[in-house]
């Protein structure tokens, strides 16, 4: 076991691969300087010391190619106030353990998932050490399926932006915070500690707004959309990526098609796709687009690949067109709990920012005004040329 010394360069890149990480027995100190880099490139490595040369030191550990960095390092001579950004890479990870002399390596970082593509890992082994960071690690650039680890969390609570984990005593035990983007959307699983960030329309699905339709995943926050009492502007967009293959019951979240020209003539003007559950605006009512399968015009995909929802919230509950078809915009009755897949638990809010009085139009489940608007598509699918006593309803 060996002690392989890195000197990172002053305002440039240090490479750390195979051709200098040693063997999986062997760890690496790294000398810092003012401002350096290093690329830990496709290998496993063990970062036990950090040495500073007294003054303020901004650093960038950059894992990539399916790089594995442990740092259970103590730290000499590092000036206060040094600063530390892990970069993840796909496929690839970082792991930061607790020791008395390496709080600074996570209080204040950056954890940057930006060439992640949704495959990486940042985890924080507390070592039963329970830490209150006074600024926590600011997480940037998350994407679908990104993950954060909290060895030995049993929970997880939302305060504003910051998501802090806690062991088996709830908040008499706090192992860490991060503070994430607003809008971010995650999933935790106390079975493996982890929290992965998640993506309602589909990707692609065009949104009218005072210039003209625009893809729903390019809206942003002021932007203005058309509703149906006039112009407003977005106050919030979520996205989450589904796998089908993760979740035990697909059926429960995969995209409904709604035939272009299936509601009216250009009515949705191109297929539109939306989740089970968001609700189109038919008889004056909001009808979830799963009761509305007819088999013909309007029918569940079938797919193994993953797929991306997009919602928007704007300040009122309301209708919006998406392909020219009448439609709703996200409603908070609480934890945004409305998009969650089958059995995942997605903590947020513990009261939602709505009631369910916030409806701009009844919500419809069942009933005669259900059975008006299943006519009414069954009657526009015969139009259409469809033999409608063949279709089975879903």
């Amino acid at each position: 076991m060996a002690l392989i010394g890195i000197n990172l360069v002053d305002g440039g890149t240090t490479t750390i691969d195979s051709s200098n990480a040693g063997t999986a027995s062997d760890t690496i100190q790294l000398n810092l300087v003012a401002n350096g880099t290093v690329i830990v490139d496709g290998v496993n490595v063990n970062i036990s010391n950090v040495v500073g040369t007294g003054a303020l030191s901004s650093t960038t550990i950059d894992a990539i190619n399916g790089a594995n960095v442990t740092i259970d390092a103590s730290l000499a001579n590092i000036g206060a106030g040094s600063t530390y950004t892990y970069a993840i890479g796909a496929g690839s990870s970082i792991t930061v353990d607790a020791a008395l002399l390496n709080v600074g390596l996570l209080n204040g970082v950056t954890v940057d998932f930006a060439s992640a593509n949704g495959t990486g890992l940042f985890a924080y082994n507390p070592g039963g050490v329970n830490l209150n960071l006074s600024t926590p690690p600011n997480v940037l650039n998350v994407q679908s399926g990104d993950r954060i680890e909290v060895v030995g969390s049993d929970s997880v609570t939302q305060s504003g932006n910051t998501v802090s984990f806690f062991g088996a005593l709830g908040p008499l035990s706090p192992l860490g915070s991060y503070t994430i983007p607003a809008g971010v959307t995650y999933t935790y699983d106390a079975s493996t500690d982890t929290l992965t960030f998640t993506s309602c329309f589909m990707r692609g699905t065009l949104i009218r707004t005072p210039e003209g339709d625009v893809p729903v995943e390019d809206l942003r926050v002021g932007d203005l959309v058309v509703t149906h009492k006039g112009v407003a502007e977005v106050r919030w967009v979520g996205r989450r990526m589904i796998d089908p293959k993760a979740i035990d019951k697909p059926r429960d979240t995969l995209p409904i098609r709604i035939q272009a020209g299936a509601i009216a003539e250009n009515v949705p003007a191109r297929d539109l796709f939306v989740s089970p559950d968001h609700c189109m605006f038919l008889e004056e009512s909001l009808i979830p687009a799963k009761f509305l399968v007819n088999g013909t015009t309007i029918s569940q995909e079938a797919t193994l690949a993953p797929f991306e929802y997009y919602h928007i919230e704007l300040e009122q509950h309301s209708i919006i067109l998406a392909e020219g078809a009448q439609t709703e915009t996200y409603l908070d009755l609480g934890g945004r709990l409305s998009f969650l897949e089958p059995g995942v638990l997605r903590f947020g809010p513990i009261t939602g920012t709505r009631t369910w009085n916030d409806w701009c139009y009844p919500p419809v489940y069942a009933g005669s005004v259900l059975e008006a608007a299943r006519m009414a598509l069954r009657d526009r699918a015969q139009e259409m040329g469809y033999v409608v006593q063949d279709a089975k309803a879903s």
